[in-house]
């Protein structure tokens, strides 16, 4: 096989999608074209790769396998650089004006310490009243570490009874009911910010279909992509 057949069959196998799985930071296993078994391709710390094939053994050449691994590691950090680009950067919350009276005429007067950590306080000189800025959290007792990671192992399929015992193991005495409202309230949050998200995308739209289980029954559905919009590409 020449090396330029090389490239062209790893390009194949790489544009499958589903021939190259990643085992660890360096080491992944490409299915054979044959359909027959798998081979290991890893990279070593000389940076030279390794394939198991018997084209890449007997020749020491880069075999097709290494081709696609090249490609789809290629392909996943221009993937990943264009994602970063596109991050909408958030700035820091700066406090500049009253909760109350909307008054800019504000100074920082103290530190509450409590069981979520140190929040600042602050004073308005116009209304006389005091408030703090705990974005997202106010008047909820259990830390906001807690809180988030109640809601990472709720979102990852753990009923709320076992986010519950978690937080016991924690340190953090919660109900299976608080631990439900605060995962009400955040989720109201976010709605609430992403309504104000309008996604950008062309007039090119996608369909595929698949079937799935659902209860023991094997369903049909049929979903649309948007594509990106071509001023944003």
């Amino acid at each position: 096989m020449s090396i330029d057949g090389r490239e062209m069959r790893g390009r194949q196998i790489c544009e499958k999608g589903t021939e190259i799985e990643r085992l660890y930071e360096g080491g992944y296993r490409v299915a054979s074209q044959s359909g027959q078994g798998f081979y290991s391709v890893l990279y070593s710390p000389s940076g030279d790769w390794w394939c198991s094939c018997p084209d890449h053994r007997n020749r020491t050449t880069k075999c097709k396998h290494i081709w696609a691994v090249e490609l789809s590691f290629s392909l996943r950090n221009e993937v990943k650089a264009e994602a970063e680009a596109r991050i909408t950067k958030i700035e820091p919350v700066a406090v500049n004006s009253c909760r109350y009276c909307s008054s800019g005429n504000i100074v920082k007067d103290g530190i509450r310490h409590n069981q979520s950590g140190d929040i600042q306080l602050y004073s308005c000189l116009d209304c006389k009243r005091y408030f703090s800025l705990n974005l997202g959290f106010e008047k909820m007792k259990a830390s906001p570490q807690a809180i988030t990671g109640a809601m990472q192992l709720y979102f990852t399929g753990e009923s709320l009874r076992n986010v519950q015992k978690f937080l016991r193991l924690q340190g953090v005495n919660v109900s299976h009911v608080a631990v439900y409202k605060w995962i009400r309230k955040c989720v109201q949050l976010m709605e609430k910010y992403l309504d104000k998200i309008t996604p950008e995308v062309s007039d090119t739209w996608r369909a595929d279909e698949l079937f799935v289980k659902f209860r023991g029954n094997m369903k049909y559905v049929c979903y649309f992509l948007a594509d990106r919009s071509p001023d944003t590409m």
